[in-house]
């Protein structure tokens, strides 16, 4: 494992956001995260882990913190098996499937890593299909050693599981998926579709992506933040898009700070009890909620 000191953060996010990392290190081995483990402990700093940025803001100072960004990315199918490490993005795992008559389509136009994936249990709405609905288990490492969960123990709801919640740092490292079979030819026009559909609705460019998750009963934060007439509302370089209220956008010179203050002015303004979907990370490392 090669650590590096204070590097950048900005860019490995696809808000572009952020100041530097105290330490950095990107995984490729199960070696490495039980290295990794050790550092922080010996550093007595957190241990963060970071997909592809695709829901992280980070302060735009130091963040006192060991990065850590896992690569291992090796796939593998037997039947309708599937086997693949959290380091390869949901989009490419979606694609390769289908070549095998797997379907994963409801996951189609996601960002970010299997990883990430797991961790806020992505996917589609409260009532839609969600990455939980296709686990087996997942092996992760977790205080000092590794463990393998069963799909009974991820406790996958919406946007949630089992592993947002440990008290100790939990690096996730591989899943067992097993997808539905189905024509390939089916899959590709399903993909097809979905993705025209996003396109059409969400912005893709300087995003963090969903910001808030739905309420409890169901209403999408995007329908709460509309109602209080906050659609494309602006906090120095940060917006709420208006393409899609529940995406904040980056113009072009946007701060940490920017995008703190907007969520807490959606909160405020619509008074709905709205839950972060995206994390933002301040410069001790800790997650806001």
């Amino acid at each position: 494992m090669n650590v590096k000191e204070h590097e950048s953060l900005k860019l490995k996010t696809t808000m572009h956001i952020g100041g530097s990392a105290r330490y950095y290190a990107e995984l490729k081995t199960k070696s490495d995260v039980e290295e990794a483990w050790q550092f922080a402990r010996k550093k007595k700093v957190p241990l963060l882990v970071l997909g592809a940025g695709s829901n992280t803001i980070f302060a735009d100072s130091l963040i006192n913190a060991l990065v850590v960004r896992i690569v291992a990315d090796h796939l593998s199918v037997d039947g309708n098996r599937v086997e693949v490490e959290v380091g390869r993005s949901v989009g490419y795992i979606v694609n390769a499937l289908a070549q095998h008559d797997l379907d994963l389509s409801a996951l189609t136009g996601i960002p970010g890593t299997l990883g990430g994936a797991l961790f806020g249990n992505a996917g589609q709405g409260p009532k839609g299909f969600w990455i939980g609905h296709f686990v087996e288990s997942v092996t992760a490492f977790l205080d000092g050693s590794w463990r393998t969960f069963p799909k009974e123990e991820c406790a996958f709801s919406y946007r949630d599981s089992v592993f947002k919640y440990s008290p100790s740092p939990i690096i996730l490292w591989s899943a067992h998926l097993a997808p539905p079979s189905r024509p390939q030819e089916e899959i590709t026009q399903e993909i097809r579709s979905l993705l025209t559909k996003r396109q059409g609705t969400q912005p893709f460019r300087m995003t963090a992506g969903s910001c808030f998750k739905a309420l409890s009963d169901g209403t999408p934060a995007w329908q709460i933040i509309d109602q209080a007439q906050l659609r494309g509302f602006r906090v120095g370089g940060v917006e709420t898009s208006p393409k899609h209220a529940n995406f904040l956008v980056n113009t072009g010179d946007a701060t940490y700070a920017d995008a703190f203050n907007l969520v807490q002015i959606i909160r405020r303004k619509t008074g709905a009890p709205l839950e972060l979907e995206m994390r933002l990370i301040d410069e001790t490392g800790r997650v806001l909620t």
